[in-house]
C-alpha cells in the first residue's frame, strides 16, 4: 500500500525558476498551437462590438506579431481588422462612401504593417546560445514596438488624412486616449500570454 508521504512526494512540484529554453519552447508551442491564436483572434473580433475605428490596432499588430508565427500573425490581424469593418458597417452604421472604405483600407494596411514589423522579433525567438540574457530583448521589443508602431501607424493615418480629409480628429486629447488604450490593451494581452506560457512551461 502506497503511503501518503510517498504519494505527496510523487506529485511534481512547480519550478521556482524556469530555464530559458523551456520558456521559449512553451511560447513557441503557444504560437504554433490552436488555443492562443483562437483566443486572441476571437476576443479581438468580438471587441469590435464596443470599439469602432478607435480599436487599438497597434496592439493588435504587436501582439499578433510577437506571439504568433508570421503567417498566423498576418491572418489574425487581418481577421480582427475585417471584423472591425463588418461590425462598423453593419452594427455602428459607418457611412458607406468611398472615403470611408478607403479609410478602412488604410487601417488594415497599418495593422498588418505593424504585425509584420513586430514579427521581426517574436517572444519565442531563440537567441544565440552564447549570448545569455538576450532573450529578455524579446520582451523589451514590445514597448519599443509600441512607440515605433504607434508613430508609424498614426503617421500613416495623418498622411492618408491629407489625401482623404478628416485630419481634424487627430487632436492631442484623442491621440493621447488612443495611446493610453494601446498601452493598457498591450499590457492586458501580454499578461495573459505570460500566464499561459508559465502554465505550459510547468508541464513541459
Amino acid at each position: 500500500m502506497v503511503s501518503l508521504q510517498s504519494l505527496v512526494q510523487s506529485i511534481p512540484k512547480p519550478r521556482r525558476w524556469i530555464p530559458v529554453a523551456i520558456w521559449l519552447r512553451a511560447a513557441q508551442d503557444l504560437a504554433c498551437g490552436r488555443f492562443w491564436p483562437s483566443l486572441f483572434t476571437t476576443i479581438g473580433c468580438l471587441s469590435n462590438i464596443a470599439y469602432t475605428c478607435t480599436l487599438p490596432f497597434v496592439t493588435v499588430g504587436i501582439i499578433a506579431g510577437t506571439t504568433l508565427t508570421r503567417q498566423r500573425a498576418i491572418v489574425s490581424a487581418s481577421m480582427i481588422w475585417l471584423a472591425n469593418q463588418i461590425f462598423g458597417y453593419v452594427w455602428h452604421n459607418y457611412p458607406r462612401t468611398l472615403d470611408s472604405f478607403a479609410w478602412g483600407v488604410v487601417l488594415g494596411i497599418g495593422t498588418v504593417g505593424v504585425a509584420l514589423l513586430a514579427s521581426y522579433r517574436p517572444l519565442f525567438f531563440q537567441p544565440h546560445p552564447l549570448r545569455a540574457g538576450r532573450w529578455l530583448w524579446n520582451y523589451l521589443w514590445i514597448p519599443a514596438m509600441l512607440i515605433l508602431g504607434f508613430l508609424a501607424f498614426e503617421g500613416l493615418v495623418l498622411a492618408a488624412g491629407l489625401v482623404l480629409g478628416g485630419t481634424d480628429g487627430l487632436t492631442l486629447p484623442i491621440l493621447g486616449k488612443i495611446w493610453v488604450d494601446n498601452w493598457l490593451w498591450t499590457s492586458f494581452w501580454l499578461g495573459i500570454h505570460t500566464l499561459l506560457v508559465w502554465d505550459r512551461a510547468h508541464v513541459t
